[in-house]
């Protein structure tokens, strides 16, 4: 072969080999566009789980809310009323947990480090529960939970006065009776703490609610005007003058801008006009002559103790959800399913206090009133944020599992 006919022919092979190598290979339009088409999904999905994923950040950041800040040395005067009501007041749950958050401080909340119903050594609850926090939701609740659970519940104790504290015989007699209950009872009563401990004996599982001081006070004044309360007093008190129309139908209002001694509340005294028991703090303080005193900061320390050490538990019903979860996870044994159980029998528990009145207060009149209350705020702001705290603890222990 001579050298231009091997040129030749080298060239064409290159020719056939380019072809082949750099040939472009047809597709139906159809597969194009279904290619086009899974890619744009696959993008549009993509984002949208992106989406949902911050979403759910944002909302877990807001759910975790915490907060118990007596290690902390956080009260409720730390929020003014002007700032009551914003998203980051320390006193919500959004507030707290930015709070804890900011500090450093949210590593340290912990199941363990927030659960006194390991320390009891009396399988009894005693809930003792103050006036007016709305606790009568919770007794249909407790029925269901007595079958659920396996539980008793006992609502009469041996002690029927109404007294604000109890001598040292009654609060023997009390806690002698409690220490004597079938195991796995709860005992549910308006007394205040007792010290089981102190006179020897085991401590039981201590748990109780809150409410706001004004609200108590405003539902304790409707409570004494209604149609059940004067039929009580004419059952009790056959034959004796009742009251005047007129103080049936004085409003709260009316009752504090007439400067009414009903509607007054004097600090630090320990005699009152009317045995309203507006001393929140006095239940869980004790029955120690200290804690009578009304607004004292002294007995409100007392009482923040004692809920600090002592108490599993100190919810709200105006928090009925954290309130419920932290029940059934620190008092597991008693209060088991009561998120279920609520919610199955919501419409019955609303229906059994659908009557309660929910009357109007001004605002000048809260403010006159809340003047007042200063160190019951705090005492129930502690009792809040205490709850949240533990709350927050359930939601860290979930997401590290």
């Amino acid at each position: 072969m001579s050298l231009n006919a091997e040129r030749s022919y080298k060239m064409k092979l290159r020719d056939v080999e380019n072809a082949f190598k750099y040939r472009r290979i047809p597709y139906p339009k159809r597969s194009v566009e279904l290619i086009a088409l899974l890619a744009i999904s696959c993008t549009f999905f993509l984002f949208m789980h992106t989406n949902k994923l911050n979403s759910r950040l944002k909302e877990m950041e807001v759910k975790l809310q915490p907060s118990e800040f007596s290690a902390l040395g956080i009260t409720g005067n730390h929020i003014s009323g002007h700032d009551a009501g914003k998203h980051d007041d320390i006193n919500t749950l959004h507030g707290t947990y930015q709070y804890l958050k900011s500090t450093g401080q949210l590593g340290r909340i912990t199941v363990m480090n927030l659960n006194n119903t390991r320390f009891a050594r009396l399988e009894v609850v005693v809930f003792n529960r103050p006036t007016r926090v709305q606790s009568e939701e919770m007794l249909p609740l407790f029925r269901h939970l007595a079958a659920m659970n396996d539980i008793n519940v006992v609502l009469n104790g041996p002690i029927r006065t109404m007294n604000r504290t109890r001598t040292e015989q009654e609060q023997v007699v009390e806690i002698d009776w409690t220490s004597e209950m079938e195991k796995g009872s709860i005992y549910m009563a308006h007394s205040n703490w007792l010290d089981f401990k102190g006179f020897g004996y085991n401590k039981p599982i201590y748990a109780s609610l809150v409410r706001d001081p004004i609200d108590r006070m405003v539902a304790d004044y409707y409570k004494r005007r209604s149609w059940t309360k004067r039929m009580i007093y004419r059952k009790m008190y056959p034959g004796r003058t009742e009251r005047p129309e007129k103080w049936y139908k004085q409003s709260f209002n009316q009752c504090v801008r007439s400067g009414d001694p009903e509607c007054r509340y004097i600090q630090h005294s320990v005699k009152d006009y009317i045995d309203d028991f507006k001393r929140q703090s006095l239940y869980f303080c004790g029955n120690d002559p200290d804690c009578l005193p009304f607004n004292s900061p002294h007995a409100i320390q007392m009482a923040k103790q004692r809920v600090e050490k002592e108490y599993s538990v100190v919810g709200t019903w105006e928090e009925k959800n954290i309130t419920l979860t932290v029940f059934e996870k620190y008092i597991p044994k008693y209060f088991n399913h009561a998120r279920f159980l609520y919610k199955l029998h919501s419409q019955s528990i609303r229906n059994r206090n659908r009557n309660n009145r929910k009357p109007h207060i001004d605002r000048d009149v809260r403010e006159m009133v809340r003047r007042n209350f200063t160190n019951e705020y705090e005492f129930y702001y502690f009792c809040k944020q205490r709850l949240y705290k533990q709350y927050l603890a359930l939601q860290l222990e979930n997401n590290l599992k």
